[in-house]
């Protein structure tokens, strides 16, 4: 079976688990579009209780220090501001993705969503910098693992063979695609396709480089790799061996014309974005 044989059977068996709730694609619309339209906000968010409660408490944490508790959308977007509105949203929406029904499964998928959220972070914190929007910059974070939930949920006892696969010293896309047809990243982008995401957005999801690729313009999913760096030293605290200049996937340089004296500084940044947003990994 070729790869996108394998994706399209894989996305098929998700059927819904595949899916970003429908509230995720309005905040995106309406802030990508008419990032002042508050009013227009609260009511893409209001219709869905479960997802405005979710929100009103993350809202309410020690996080924000909020002068008072807030009751409502208005309020939250009144206190801590639209894009910190979109950017919680975008989190609460993907999260319920990560979820496992088993110990395993939860233990690992956490793991995942840990990474997404500090790769979100990071890249957001740099994008402007590099001139990639900081919308796009976080959403790509945020969704770049999001391929491993569903593989790993279209069949969880597979993914034991992609982590057995991993330890051998497999290369993790190698291992995904030797066990489903596909690795994460096939099925995120054909997933954010599907969902009728910016044909930038979705190459955004491209973020690793495999000996089949050509060379592309590709600054988002460059920044989207720093990103995983840089979650990557915030979760274990090291960088590699041979450096930080070395760190960073040597693909990404020239996209986004960092030099090696720039490395060290990128990642400080990055870290004391992910530091500042700690509150999101729930």
């Amino acid at each position: 079976m070729d790869r996108a044989s394998a994706v399209a059977r894989i996305l098929a068996n998700n059927g819904d688990l595949a899916a970003l709730p429908q509230v995720v694609f309005k905040v995106m619309e309406i802030t990508g579009t008419d990032p002042a339209c508050a009013v227009a906000l609260e009511r893409a968010i209001v219709v869905d209780p479960g997802f405005s409660a979710k929100l009103l408490a993350l809202a309410n944490s020690a996080h924000f220090a909020l002068p008072k508790k807030v009751s409502s959308i208005k309020d939250a977007i009144m206190f801590i501001g639209l894009r910190q509105v979109r950017q919680t949203a975008m989190a609460v929406g993907v999260f319920d993705m990560f979820l496992g029904k088993s110990d395993s499964e939860s233990r690992r998928r956490r793991a995942w969503w840990r990474h997404s959220v500090d790769s979100a972070t990071a890249a957001k914190a740099l994008a402007k910098e590099y001139g990639v929007d900081e919308n796009s910059a976080y959403t790509a974070g945020l969704l770049h693992w999001f391929g491993r939930t569903v593989l790993d949920k279209s069949n969880p006892g597979a993914y034991e063979k992609v982590i057995q696969l991993q330890d051998r010293g497999v290369p993790f896309w190698q291992a995904e695609e030797a066990v489903y047809g596909c690795d994460h990243r096939d099925v995120a982008m054909a997933s954010a396709a599907s969902w009728g995401f910016p044909e930038e957005l979705v190459n955004g999801l491209a973020y690793y480089r495999r000996p089949d690729d050509h060379p592309e313009d590709n600054r988002l999913g460059a920044l989207v790799a720093i990103g995983g760096v840089i979650a990557d030293v915030a979760l274990t605290g090291r960088i590699r061996n041979d450096g930080s200049a070395k760190a960073l996937p040597d693909w990404v340089l020239p996209h986004l014309g960092i030099s090696d004296e720039q490395t060290d500084k990128i990642i400080e940044k990055g870290l004391g974005a992910i530091t500042a947003g700690s509150h999101l990994h729930f």
